[in-house]
């Protein structure tokens, strides 16, 4: 399964300001798999844009600006931006084999 957990729930719509939303693997009984490097594919809606995905893996070649990163550790990493305009911003995690939505 995936989760989620933004650093905060509310950014300004200003077009710079940033969340840093945590994305875990986990198993079914939700405990992390530490392992675990699942490749996941963000999605956002509203009035926001994935500025960037990473997964602390210092040796990944993988774009920063990518709508898919792999987990590293069972952690993957969006940094989501507003923008200019107001509104709720829903982002989706989805990976072949876990359960979603996040």
């Amino acid at each position: 399964m995936l989760s989620a957990k933004p650093d905060r729930n509310t950014i300004r719509a200003d077009g710079q300001d940033l969340s840093f939303v945590t994305v875990t693997v986990a198993d079914a009984k939700a405990v992390m798999a530490p392992r675990a490097d699942n490749s996941i594919h963000f999605d956002i809606s509203g009035p926001g844009e994935i500025a960037a995905t990473d997964n602390g893996d210092a040796t990944s070649f993988e774009s920063f600006q990518s709508h898919d990163h792999k987990a590293f550790n069972g952690l993957c990493l969006v940094i989501i931006r507003s923008t200019k305009g107001a509104g709720s911003i829903v982002l989706r995690a989805s990976s072949p084999g876990l359960q979603g939505p996040v």
